[in-house]
């Protein structure tokens, strides 16, 4: 196989870094924050004089306490599959209270948010380009726009524990992986394409939410994405490929456990017993609609049902709060899907010339951890974390067997830029092999194969390095490279070099 590592690929890579690398001094060079002792508490934070600007002392609340939580609304604003790192998570957020470009709207969103209702718009765009490898050169853009809005009924009409949750999303743009990198979209180096794009307004969710007990058992009912809490991880949206961000993928394509933006009737409930355990499960429908393309069919005429289930425990290690997040899941799907290549005989579809025999359930499980291992400072993930998940399928007709991620973050390293970070990550996925096995079959007796692919498909490999730069106030950019290794899951074309960025306006 022709490799991509010419002269000319290797300086543009070398540029890259080169050009990040000087950002990321120059960014450092913007007024210092002392942070003081990492055992002190996050109301000790002060800030040294400075002039007027987004991060002076008007403006800089303290920091978070390093062992708070998003919540459940809070981590959905901007998008399980979209997340732009901005102040909807609190656990990231780091930057000023009123991170958003219209800031309080001159005190109108914090009156608003008083009396109950809160509202999100924020716009994403992800442009990237094949620079090198891949079937072809090129440069794709697409983009998002979130619209949500909550409504806090405590606090409008004193029903204790009660919410409600709706957001939509906008999204439009061309694929970069069948455009330049291959001829099927197995990876997606670009998160926020895909369904529900050219639609005005998609409908993600619109769901109730009770606490009860003090908080201990979280209920959720309405529509929504069925994997929508359920094996996901914030950290992962450091990244722009969904094969990371936010969620294994691998485990979640043409799977009735939905992600962004489809959406499903269902239920699900989280116990926290305390000393930072939880464990949480749902049931769902198998909709053959999923909402329709604008996500508002709200028809029940279901296939089947998904049932996730996961565990998880969220400690704080030592006086430096070394935080860290375990979990264990899994679901079941009970709808009925084709075996790609056991007939109903028992023999391959290719020789029985039968359909394929039914497969009446399937599934997936999963196990993820993230731990911080060093701390730059006071402030929630101000340290280097590493990242890994493991998730294996359970079921003949998924297109995927299994996915292996790994990751290292490295956020706040330079005293004036906490909110900054530098990123990488590295992800394994195997296709399935009933699939391999049909392709190995036709090409053996000379006819197209299974997916519209040249060669029998096995596994591919992703390498991604990424910097989230915190320009201004509501604004990020976030410098992306790719490396995809077998672009089409198998070696037809090069290994593919992307180039490219993310941009997040929140307003």
């Amino acid at each position: 196989m022709k490799t991509i590592f010419t002269p000319k690929a290797a300086c543009m890579l070398l540029l890259t870094l080169l050009q990040i690398t000087i950002a990321s001094w120059a960014f450092a060079q913007v007024p210092s924050v002392d942070h003081g002792s990492p055992s002190k508490k996050a109301e000790t934070v002060t800030v040294k004089p400075a002039s007027k600007s987004f991060w002076d002392n008007s403006r800089l609340p303290a920091f978070l306490q390093d062992d708070v939580s998003a919540s459940t609304r809070q981590k959905e604003q901007t998008g399980m599959a979209a997340s732009p790192l901005g102040s909807a998570w609190p656990e990231v957020r780091v930057v000023p209270k009123d991170d958003r470009i219209l800031g309080t709207l001159g005190g109108l969103r914090t009156k608003m948010e008083q009396h109950g209702l809160a509202f999100t718009l924020t716009y994403l765009t992800e442009t990237l380009g094949d620079v090198a490898g891949g079937r072809k050169r090129g440069v794709t853009y697409t983009h998002q726009v979130v619209m949500g809005t909550d409504l806090d009924f405590e606090k409008m009409l004193g029903w204790k524990g009660a919410s409600f949750h709706m957001l939509g999303i906008q999204r439009a743009g061309r694929n970069v992986a069948t455009d330049y990198m291959g001829v099927t979209p197995l990876t997606q180096p670009q998160e926020d394409y895909g369904a529900g794009g050219n639609v005005l307004y998609k409908l993600v969710y619109m769901y109730m939410e009770q606490s009860l007990f003090d908080k201990k058992l979280l209920i959720d009912f309405g529509r929504m994405p069925a994997n929508m809490k359920f094996g996901t991880s914030y950290l992962g949206c450091y990244a722009l490929n969904m094969i990371t961000c936010a969620h294994p993928s691998g485990l979640s394509n043409v799977t009735k456990w939905r992600s962004w933006p489809f959406s499903q009737w269902g239920i699900m409930a989280r116990v926290n017993p305390g000393k930072r355990l939880y464990a949480q499960a749902g049931f769902y429908e198998v909709s053959p609609t999923e909402g329709g393309r604008a996500g508002f069919n709200f028809s029940f005429a279901q296939n089947g049902f998904v049932i996730p289930v996961e565990i998880g425990w969220e400690p704080s290690f030592g006086r430096n709060k070394l935080t860290g997040h375990y979990k264990a899941g899994g679901y079941i799907d009970t709808s009925d899907h084709p075996d790609p290549f056991t007939s109903t005989d028992g023999r391959p579809r290719l020789v029985s010339h039968l359909p394929g025999k039914t497969e009446r359930q399937r599934g997936a499980w999963y196990i993820g951890a993230d731990q911080m291992v060093y701390r730059y400072g006071p402030a929630a993930n101000q340290g280097v974390l590493l990242y890994g998940l493991a998730g294996w399928n359970m079921g003949a007709s998924l297109p995927n067997q299994s996915q292996y991620t790994l990751g290292i973050i490295s956020q706040g390293m330079f005293p004036g830029r906490i909110t900054d970070a530098i990123s990488f990550f590295w992800t394994r996925q195997t296709v399935n092999r009933k699939i391999t096995r049909q392709q190995e079959m036709q090409a053996d007796m000379g006819l197209p194969l299974l997916n519209g692919v040249a060669a029998p498909q096995s596994d591919f490999q992703v390498l991604e390095l990424t910097y989230t730069a915190f320009i201004a106030r509501g604004i990020k950019l976030l410098p992306d490279l790719q490396y995809i290794i077998n672009p089409d899951a198998n070696k037809v074309y090069p290994n593919a070099l992307l180039a490219g960025f993310r941009f997040v306006a929140q307003f």
